[in-house]
């Protein structure tokens, strides 16, 4: 077993607490713009989807706030750890916050698999499936069946890495096999009050694996019979044919492009279960990536969908869209860039630069004032 520990700053607490605090900065505002522009600008041709879409994002969004609130320093590949969260301050059990973190964590490293992101995603393609190849599908023993469909699929979900809790080892000795497997482990980390270990890496795998089947079988199901029904048919007009098919590549490419924020650190996480390597900056690096998965299906999804697209251009400031010679010509608010320079500003500047913050952050301040002043004798509506 190779053990990495260069006890510099990106394997400190103070660095992963620090990069976890600046990307929930972002993720709230995107993840709340993207629940209203579903909740409130969902077309009635696309009201099908409405519930699914806004179901599977609130799951992603129930990610990024649970590993805000934990802040997990998590150890590979022993599956073990400590939380210097919030909820250890208010004296949260650590098995309650591992076993929903380590839950979460592992679907999205599957992609959805092993908890309500896996019956989330499923019910995404069930959902088209159903209205689009089914024909009895208002039908009320459909609508019965489908209900106790979910059921199954979210009580195994819940229950799936129950084995691996139910195998936890006690404090004293989860620090001397953490020891015993990682001796370049730091000791901030062995000794941290909230230390735990899950099972064993065997039977987290045996756990994770299981449930992956379980839940892939049912969406590749899904989407085979819908792939083949949309790209089959010819009984229906061409123009449906044609939107039904944009929408469900649209719906595909939501789900999937995604998954390839996440696809290296979720690779590596899992090799070390294989390999047995152990790196503190690379697992670092890896759960803050896989956190930021939430925030890139949100903008995803953002832009794919066409009204939901036309609204997030709209708040961004693109206020007018308009040809001029056969030439598509956009024009953006300033103000934007204006607000983002502060940011920066403010959360960025090094320590040696920090004499010039203020006289930075002035100009942003003076430029935005001018702007709004001009905007105002000119015309508001072309600001």
């Amino acid at each position: 077993m190779a053990c990495t520990y260069r006890n510099n700053y990106s394997e400190s607490e103070e660095f992963f607490e620090l990069a976890m605090h600046n990307l929930f900065v972002i993720q709230v505002p995107i993840h709340s713009f993207g629940a209203y522009i579903i909740i409130m600008k969902t077309p009635n041709e696309m009201g099908k989807m409405k519930f699914p879409m806004l179901f599977m994002h609130l799951t992603f969004v129930t990610y990024d706030v649970w590993a805000m609130l934990v802040l997990p320093i998590i150890v590979f590949p022993i599956c073990g750890g400590n939380s210097i969260g919030v909820l250890s301050s208010v004296g949260m059990p650590i098995w309650i916050q591992g076993y929903i973190g380590f839950t979460l964590l592992f679907l999205h490293l599957l992609k959805f698999p092993l908890s309500v992101s896996g019956p989330a995603v499923t019910m995404f393609f069930e959902n088209r499936y159903n209205y689009l190849v089914r024909l009895d599908c208002d039908t009320k023993s459909r609508k019965f069946k489908r209900a106790v469909h979910y059921f199954i699929n979210y009580f195994i979900a819940l229950i799936a890495f129950v084995p691996a809790f139910l195998n936890m080892p006690d404090e004293s000795v989860a620090r001397q096999i953490a020891l015993q497997k990682l001796p370049c482990l730091s000791l901030k980390i062995v000794n941290h009050p909230t230390f735990f270990m899950v099972g064993n890496e065997f039977l987290n795998f045996f756990c994770i694996g299981l449930f992956a089947v379980f839940s892939w079988t049912q969406t590749f199901f899904f989407f085979s019979k819908t792939v083949n029904f949309i790209f089959g048919i010819k009984s229906q007009s061409q123009r449906t044919t044609q939107l039904q098919r944009e929408f469900f590549r649209a719906v595909c490419i939501q789900v999937a492009l995604p998954f390839v924020v996440i696809m290296t650190p979720g690779c590596f996480i899992l090799s070390t279960i294989y390999t047995n390597n152990y790196d503190m900056a690379y697992t670092n690096f890896s759960v803050i990536m896989i956190s930021s998965h939430g925030l890139f299906s949100a903008i995803t999804m953002m832009f794919i969908h066409k009204p939901y697209r036309t609204e997030t251009l709209k708040v961004l400031g693109f206020k007018r869209f308009y040809k001029s010679n056969k030439l598509a010509v956009v024009r953006m608010s300033p103000l934007s860039l204006h607000v983002l320079g502060a940011y920066i500003i403010i959360t960025m500047t090094p320590k040696e630069m920090g004499s010039g913050e203020a006289y930075y952050v002035a100009g942003i301040f003076n430029d935005s004032r001018v702007w709004v002043i001009n905007c105002m004798k000119i015309n508001k509506n072309s600001c």
